[in-house]
């Protein structure tokens, strides 16, 4: 490629953070790496611009929070001068403001370049994402093929109305195209291009997304989507109510890649839902052993219990596996069935005995504060969280409801007056692993409240007799504070939430001291015309079909089939109008 050639140029924006009391934690971005992969075999030149890993130790004030990696100003810096596409990954609502201030200063600089945003937020917010933001196009869903085509449009000066899975500008509005079909044969999709990011980087910073190993870790992605329709959850807009596996060899394969190029040694899988068909876990397992590859891998995101059992978390402690975590939600049968999440109390039991059993490390995920949610549901928790110590789990995460956009629990929050899309609605997404929520869409519960069974829920788990003899709070604390002094391998995710939450709030206190993103008179300005613009785009979608009114009794969405209303939302093509401007 000469010098002077057009370049794309892709950007991983700063992460924003706030105190946490989780083992999540910043991760490599997988989605942009596989879109730069996809682009590079295609023969398009592609410039990387990582803020996080270009400079991990460099902090900025947020609206909530902190930011971490370049500031703004920094990475427009370094965005080639021949960049004439600029892509923006935007996987989490709650970086979405600082993703606009950054367009502004990207636009200043390059007129006549066309911004490209995607990721999940995006994706749940096409409309709003272009008419809150100086970019020029959104791609929507999974973009390896969209991007090829979108590239070869603009080069060639096309129209963009033939191309599935994108919304643009055009003469004032915003054109939303139908969305592209999902991809089928993933296995032909390019490997992640970790060559333009520093996976040592991100490894020395313990920016791992799991539970700490001191092995060089890689994130992996074995499987697409998920074929579960819950409520709270954005993956049925973002993927559809489908899962497509990879071939299990294939995903050794690339495994084995990372092994021999980097080092790596830690695989966290970020798949939805890894683990629901016996057989091809069965061969995963099975390939990783017979290549003897000596690797550990964790599943933490939360996973399926109906395809493990005894035979399987047999191969899972063989092949390397030394976290996995189940994620039901709740210890209320009420409440998990009124977010339709399709699991049986005895099933999960039955599994956790076969993973506890083979000696896996265990964690389970719960959720206070959906808006159905009385005391007496959150007081199943109780006797719950005791079987669960019982059966051999060893930690739990517990966190607020947050209403992701694109769920079917935010449209029937916002169509009943009860979210405005401003300032407190994004900060409220960084609060569900804090002691204390800013906001709660539980007409029975405060805030307060909320905070209190948090706290009664995790003393009561980890108060509680385990199976494997630990017994009381005392010794919870010796092994949650073990993880503060040494960096050998994390034998539970306890020690990893400990050493998280105590990083994160002396980060929170020296961000204060740090300068800010933008001034708070313009982040004010920024939000104020926001939910106006987000009610004027619902309004549009209603009126031409391309939504339904969401029912304000959040307790009816569970008799609903998602699937009508996405492939509505996903097939019908519509012209949104902005927002008049106020006198």
């Amino acid at each position: 490629m000469n010098i002077s050639d057009p370049t794309i140029c892709l950007i991983r924006p700063p992460a924003a953070e706030a105190f946490r009391f989780s083992t999540a934690s910043i991760t490599m971005p997988l989605g942009l790496a596989y879109i730069s992969a996809a682009l590079r075999r295609a023969g398009f030149g592609v410039s990387v611009v990582d803020a996080v890993g270009e400079a991990p130790g460099s902090r900025a004030g947020y609206c909530k929070g902190y930011l971490v990696g370049l500031h703004l100003e920094q990475i427009v810096a370094r965005i080639s001068v021949n960049a004439d596409i600029i892509g923006i990954t935007v996987v989490f609502t709650h970086e979405w403001p600082a993703v606009v201030r950054l367009i502004d200063l990207i636009r200043a600089r390059f007129s006549h370049a066309s911004i490209v945003v995607g990721g999940e937020h995006v994706t749940s917010m096409p409309e709003f994402s272009l008419l809150t933001s100086k970019a020029d196009i959104a791609v929507m869903g999974e973009g390896e093929e969209t991007v090829i085509e979108l590239v070869r449009a603009l080069r060639g000066r096309n129209p963009l109305s033939e191309i599935a899975g994108i919304a643009y500008r055009d003469a004032g509005s915003v054109q939303v195209n139908p969305r592209r079909e999902r991809q089928d044969n993933i296995d032909d999709i390019a490997t992640p291009d970790w060559e333009s990011f520093s996976p040592p980087t991100y490894h020395c910073n313990r920016f791992v997304g799991g539970m700490y190993s001191s092995r060089m870790t890689v994130p992996i992605l074995a499987t697409r989507g998920c074929p579960y329709q819950c409520t709270y959850c954005s993956a049925p807009n973002m993927w559809l109510p489908r899962w497509i596996p990879r071939d299990p060899v294939k995903v050794v394969d690339e495994i084995e890649a990372y092994v021999r190029r980097y080092g790596a040694g830690n695989f966290p899988f970020q798949d939805l839902t890894a683990i629901i068909q016996k057989d091809w876990i069965k061969r995963f397992c099975e390939e990783l052993l017979r290549r003897e590859l000596d690797i550990q891998w964790q599943l933490p995101t939360g996973t399926r219990s109906e395809a493990i059992d005894p035979e399987v978390a047999r191969l899972l402690k063989a092949s390397g596996m030394t976290s996995m975590a189940y994620a039901p939600e709740s210890g209320s049968d009420k409440t998990r069935r009124m977010i339709k999440k399709k699991m049986s109390a005895e099933k999960l039991f039955q599994s956790i005995d076969a993973a506890a059993g083979a000696g896996l490390n265990v964690a389970a995920f719960l959720v206070v504060g959906f808006p159905h949610d009385r005391p007496e549901h959150l007081a199943e928790n109780l006797p719950f969280l005791d079987e669960l110590a019982r059966r051999g789990v060893n930690d739990i995460g517990i966190a607020f409801y947050m209403a992701l956009p694109g769920t079917e629990l935010f449209h029937s929050l916002y169509d009943s007056g009860r979210i405005k899309v401003d300032r407190r609605y994004f900060r409220h997404i960084l609060d569900a692993l804090t002691p204390y929520p800013l906001q709660s869409y539980c007409d029975a519960l405060s805030r307060f409240d909320l905070a209190y069974w948090k706290f009664k829920m995790f003393f009561r788990f980890y108060g509680a007799k385990k199976r494997n003899g630990e017994q009381g709070l005392a010794s919870s604390l010796r092994r949650a504070f073990s993880g503060l002094f040494h960096r050998e391998d994390h034998t539970t995710k306890l020690e990893t939430v400990v050493r998280n939450a105590l990083t994160s709030s002396i980060e929170v206190v020296l961000a204060a001291f740090s300068p800010r993103y933008m001034s708070r008179a313009d982040e004010r300005a920024m939000f104020a015309s926001w939910d106006a613009t987000y009610r004027s785009i619902r309004e549009q979608k209603l009126a031409c079909n391309a939504a339904t009114l969401a029912p304000a009794d959040t307790t009816e969405l569970h008799h609903r089939n998602v699937i009508s209303a996405l492939t509505t939302d996903h097939g019908t093509a519509r012209r949104i109008v902005p927002v008049p401007a106020r006198a």
